[in-house]
């Protein structure tokens, strides 16, 4: 696994740590430790004995033993059987095909963002905002050669991302900043803004603009920009995304060449979008 993509699953598991609900009488910590042991398998990207997979999840040896048993007997996960070692098995991707399939969003915007991938010859992305993160839920890479690994189904804290503050500031902005403030807000790089004040005054400025701009502070060596999508009540169901390679493109450049058509193709969705 890159560490880009290791650092964006461990960043994302921090910020679903901070999340509300885990001390209402309703929260199950038992289901809850069969998916901390689900998302260790799937951050390692790889197959993981049982001692490995225990540090992973940092949990008991014994419960992660009790958990994969389980999951392995309802067909959730492969174990070799000369290593022992668990993967994820190919079950698990009935569950990513429904969500997928069932997305209404992700069908509208495809062929806009299949052409603004072919104009541009860079990375487009479809993101949309679950909690305090922002989930890749349709991707078109770039022809070039890229510096981040990411793939649908990819996460990333909202407060950091080009994605998840266009769609923030799409928000009322008392419920943006509960939001934030809410938020593990772990720094990604050196660039990256973490304080209130700065994020709110991030958040203005997508508001005045129309689009959000991040040079590189979710990773080192990426400039995002991002437009909303916003239903015809004027709520935001989504957020275009174009990402490129700072080595590649100047930050003058992006501004100039790629956030026309961004803006262009996020107003042609949203003249769609009258049914969500």
């Amino acid at each position: 696994m890159s560490q880009a993509r290791s650092t964006a699953a461990a960043a994302a598991r921090k910020a679903r740590k901070a999340g509300a609900g885990l001390e209402s009488p309703l929260f199950m910590g038992s289901v809850a430790k069969c998916f901390q042991v689900l998302e260790a398998l799937n951050a390692a990207g790889r197959a993981v004995a049982l001692t490995e997979l225990s540090a992973i999840a940092q949990m008991d040896r014994s419960a992660v033993q009790r958990i994969t048993h389980t999951l392995h007997a309802l067909g959730y996960l492969r174990q070799h059987p000369v290593t022992r070692a668990f993967t994820l098995s190919g079950r698990m991707l009935e569950f990513g095909h429904t969500v997928l399939a069932t997305d209404r969003l992700r069908d509208k915007v495809t062929p806009h963002l299949d052409a603004l991938n072919r104009k541009t010859g860079e990375t487009v992305n479809l993101m949309e905002l679950e909690g305090q993160e922002i989930v890749y839920v349709a991707r078109f890479p770039s022809l070039h050669a890229v510096s981040v690994d990411l793939h649908v189904g990819s996460r990333l804290p909202a407060f950091c991302s080009a994605a998840g503050r266009a769609i923030l500031a799409q928000l009322d902005e008392e419920a943006a900043l509960a939001m934030l403030a809410a938020a593990k807000r772990t720094p990604m790089t050196k660039r990256t803004v973490t304080d209130l004040p700065g994020l709110r005054a991030v958040l203005a400025k997508v508001r005045e603009l129309g689009y959000a701009l991040n040079d590189q502070e979710a990773f080192v060596g990426d400039i995002s920009i991002a437009a909303p999508l916003v239903n015809r009540a004027g709520e935001p169901v989504g957020a275009v995304n174009i990402a490129v390679p700072s080595p590649r493109w100047l930050l003058a450049d992006v501004l100039r060449r790629l956030v026309p058509d961004l803006m262009k193709t996020a107003r042609a969705i949203n003249d769609e979008l009258t049914d969500l």
